[in-house]
């Protein structure tokens, strides 16, 4: 990542600053509307708008949540370990975790080089990049349609380990780098972007994990990472060659 924006995460926020002088717990109002455990878009999300950054906030437990959006994490350096639907993963440096709706979540403390980036986003916000894919089956498109439908089909994440996948690097960095700045009428440029980054993702479904309980999505993900694991190795052969 460029250092000047991960100089920029890595700040210090005045939510962390009240954790290290001595909070030992989140303050539940910045997050959620009442007891019930759910982090509300409607306190991360600026008036009128689908998507938002904020940096994930360290040095303190994050205690088991469910979410009324889509969340992107996107770990910038060093890790988190979340617990999510009573899985433990680990996230690392380069990679993507994507949650739907119903996914519950928990997660570790994180160090102060532990910068992770949460993407907050409206499931409709989906609709112009399902519109780029191709209608053909696989789980990214499968699990975007249940997201916005509200259902829960599919997995409740998805974790894609592309830590040296150039391109899917370039389009999350473009990303957060336009949020960070503020950039103004960009939700078109994000969404096209957006569209862009899940192209490239269902090129990558052989480095792909998730939760999905149903032996059938199971067996559907084990094929495509052989038939995936198999093409560039064949690719890699036709190159040496």
């Amino acid at each position: 990542m460029n250092r000047e924006l991960l100089e920029c995460l890595k700040v210090i926020t005045p939510e962390e600053q009240r954790i290290l002088a001595g909070e030992s717990e989140i303050q539940k109002q910045l997050y959620m509307t009442g007891e019930d455990d759910v982090v509300d878009a409607g306190k991360l999300l600026d008036e009128g708008k689908m998507l938002q950054i904020r940096t994930h906030t360290r040095f303190v437990h994050f205690p088991k949540h469910t979410h009324n959006y889509m969340e992107m994490i996107y770990m910038c350096s060093g890790s988190t370990r979340h617990l999510i639907n009573d899985r433990e993963v680990l996230l690392s440096q380069g990679e993507l975790l994507i949650l739907n709706q119903s996914a519950t979540q928990e997660i570790y403390p994180a160090g102060e080089a532990d910068v992770a980036v949460n993407f907050i986003i409206l499931p409709e916000f989906f609709q112009e990049v399902l519109g780029m894919l191709e209608p053909e089956e696989n789980m990214l498109r499968d699990f975007l349609v249940d997201c916005l439908r509200e259902e829960n089909k599919t997995s409740g994440y998805l974790h894609f380990k592309v830590a040296g996948v150039l391109p899917v690097q370039n389009l999350l960095e473009n990303l957060i780098w336009t949020l960070v700045n503020k950039l103004p009428g960009k939700r078109r440029t994000n969404q096209v972007t957006m569209g862009l980054l899940f192209m490239q993702l269902t090129n990558y479904l052989d480095r792909m994990e998730s939760d999905d309980s149903s032996g059938q999505q199971r067996l559907i993900l084990q094929v495509l990472q052989y038939v995936e694991g198999h093409y560039r190795e064949g690719q890699r052969s036709e190159l040496a060659e």
